[in-house]
């Protein structure tokens, strides 16, 4: 296919005024309404949202005006990836995490606790603003102008290794996309929305085929329908509440059931119009992996306590019976070396060639040059292992720290891409935590401690990274024939825009009305999070290696490469390893039931009309998640206007 290309001026002007829009908006929708988080989902609930704002102004309101001031296809992308990019930038991904996590250790600090003694000291003067009425302002609020000056050199330090991390990022997907998007042809369902959209209408019409069909018409007025009569009853409280469409659902707790059934937890069941669409078009094996995994991680629970394990907990803490933290992190990590063992030939003459400096002829094609991304990722992860080593980090610990993180949003990367799920979250047994189990306490100094604990900034709450929403991108240049390279400049240039305005965007917006004001998670709990580590590494304070977590990591690893072997050999077997990767992920737990839903749809009508029916009746699901993506935009900008906080459609 002919590479065509996107990034022209008016697409880069374009995608650079949505990136400062999103930078602003994002903190206000989060922030101080506490709406729909509309920069959590793959893709991006407010970004689609603007996009499609966008669609509509210059591919029908203007189009229908004067034809040539339509935006082609690839423009579309191109424009569609920076808003992806800078949503999550602006989101928990990275402004609205680490400004808060540098500075929580001095804010928090208290006679008590101790951080003044043992975890103060230790943070290097360049990581963190040290001045308490710079600190105390931007969570409690201030009437004088942005301290810039205190913030410059940690903000600088830190966009450093945010763009090491994402360089490091774009040469992963750029070595592994031939592999899961031509060899492997993973699905990517999150996709399918955005392409249809974007589709060209025929010369003589004004919508294309998509917005024509009464089926999609049909999916997206029910999807709006349902989630505005929730979205009503929080201004008309009398209005009933339909409680399996509220974020959650209905809750059913299986405490009071008794042994060895309590041991269920609570069960959730919500119906959701976007989930019910996105698993339509998953393959029916891996929508039954999704949901039956879940029941069966439930039942795993329940066979534990009838033989006396529920009481089982690490030496570390943090993750007891059936150490769900655990279990994710081994499948996860499994996960990213199944990925690489698969591809392991074409891989490796990909980094050989890339090593020895050779051009192949197919790289053309690529974001970019095989070259570049091998000896990119090589020296954008020696900065970051060099960074960390600056921070107070041994060597040895850095890589452990490094390669864990990213062996989990390699696993993140395929899950988004093969299991569709538009909420996406990293272990609970966190790159950090897996570092403290591996290196007992005494082998590091409080120091080398201290920096494990700010890399927190990092490894913590990942789940809006880039990185899975990336190869999404390159996933759409492949249908549509835009240019690769011109993707990876409208990547970076998104970048370069939307941090700095993020970064104003929150400030601003703690140092107007106070962080533990607007936003208790982002001002409280994550602040913590830094403190909450270090007393956790003092208190329990392991003599060795915690083996029973290595040793919980490695079953799980084992079962993910099981289920991964039974796959390839046994075209009978129904079980995806992708649903045991996602089965004690928390949003597996809400949208069980949803995807149920969508796989018991597409199995009857496969089943009883073929794969004609399944395609006919494929426009309603889709419909299904436009509506439902839409309308939580639609009454973002509602609640806006009218001042009403904490009111969320979707999560």
């Amino acid at each position: 296919m002919i590479k065509r290309l996107g990034l022209t001026p008016r697409a880069l002007l374009i995608g650079i005024a949505a990136s400062v829009f999103l930078g602003v908006w994002s903190q206000y929708a989060e922030l101080i309404i506490h709406g729909t988080q509309i920069s959590l989902t793959y893709p991006p609930i407010g970004g689609f949202f603007i996009f499609l704002c966008i669609y509509v102004a210059f591919n029908i309101v203007l189009r229908a005006v004067y034809r040539p001031l339509a935006l082609g296809q690839t423009e579309l992308v191109v424009i569609f990836t920076m808003i992806v990019m800078s949503s999550g930038i602006a989101s928990i991904d990275l402004a609205q995490k680490l400004i808060p996590m540098i500075v929580g250790p001095f804010y928090y600090a208290t006679p008590e606790n101790h951080y003044s003694l043992y975890l103060l000291p230790n943070i290097p003067e360049w990581m963190a603003p040290r001045d308490p009425r710079v600190v105390t302002g931007l969570f409690e609020a201030w009437h004088l102008d942005l301290p810039w000056r205190a913030w410059l050199v940690p903000l600088g330090a830190w966009s450093a290794f945010t763009l090491a991390t994402y360089t490091l990022m774009m040469c992963t997907i750029t070595i592994f996309r031939r592999q899961w998007v031509n060899r492997e042809r993973l699905l990517f369902p999150l996709v399918a929305v955005p392409l249809e959209v974007i589709d060209p209408a025929p010369r003589k019409r004004l919508l294309n085929d998509f917005f024509r069909n009464p089926f999609m018409w049909g999916g997206l007025l029910l999807a709006m329908g349902l989630h505005s009569y929730n979205a009503l009853h929080a201004y008309y409280p009398s209005l009933p509440e339909m409680e399996v469409l509220k974020i959650g659902g209905k809750s059913v707790p299986a405490h009071g059931w008794g042994k060895p059934w309590n041991a269920i937890g609570t069960v959730r069941f919500q119906v959701q119009p976007l989930i019910i669409g996105l698993s339509y078009l998953l393959t029916r094996e891996v929508s039954f992996s999704l949901w039956s995994f879940y029941w069966l991680a439930r039942i795993e629970a329940v066979i534990g306590t009838m033989v006396g394990l529920d009481g089982l907990s690490t030496i570390a803490g943090g993750d007891s019976f059936p150490f769900p933290g655990l279990q994710t992190a081994g499948a996860y990590l499994a996960l990213a070396g199944v990925s690489i063992w698969i591809a392991r030939r074409p891989l490796a003459e990909i980094v050989m060639s890339g090593l020895a400096l050779r051009k192949k002829p197919e790289e053309n094609d690529e974001p970019m040059s095989y070259r570049m991304a091998v000896w990119g990722g090589i020296a954008s992860f020696i900065f970051l292992l060099f960074w960390c080593t600056k921070a107070g980090m041994p060597l040895q610990v850095a890589f452990v720290l490094m390669m864990v993180a990213f062996g989990y949003l390699l696993a993140m990367t395929r899950l988004v891409a093969e299991g569709g799920m538009p909420w996406l979250d990293e272990p609970h047994w966190r790159a950090h935590d897996v570092v403290r189990a591996l290196f007992p306490y005494r082998s590091l100094s409080v120091a080398n401690w201290t920096s494990v604990s700010m890399l927190l900034a990092f490894t913590h709450d990942m789940r809006v990274s880039p990185m899975p929403r990336l190869m999404q991108s390159l996933k759409m240049s492949d249908e549509t024939g835009t240019s690769n390279r011109h993707l990876t400049i409208a990547i970076f240039i998104a970048a370069l825009v939307a941090i700095p305005v993020s970064f104003y965007a929150l400030m601003d917006a703690g140092y107007t009305h106070g962080g533990v004001a607007i936003n208790t998670y982002r001002f409280v709990s994550l602040p913590r999070q830094t403190g909450a580590f270090m007393e956790r590494v003092s208190n329990t304070q392991l003599k060795q290696t915690d083996w029973v977590s290595a040793g919980i990591l490695a079953y799980a690893a084992l079962k993910l490469v099981g289920l991964s072997f039974l796959r390839v050999n046994y075209l009978w077997w129904p079980l995806h390893p992708v649903g045991y990767s996602m089965s004690y992920i928390v949003y597996v737990s809400r949208e069980w039931l949803s995807v149920l839903i969508g796989w018991a749809a597409q199995t009857v009508l496969m089943r009883y009309g073929g794969h004609e029916a399944f395609r006919r009746v494929r426009p309603f699901f889709l419909g299904l998640i436009l509506g439902a993506m839409f309308v939580a935009g639609l009454w973002l900008i509602i609640d806006g206007a009218t001042g009403l906080r904490d009111h969320k459609l979707l999560y």
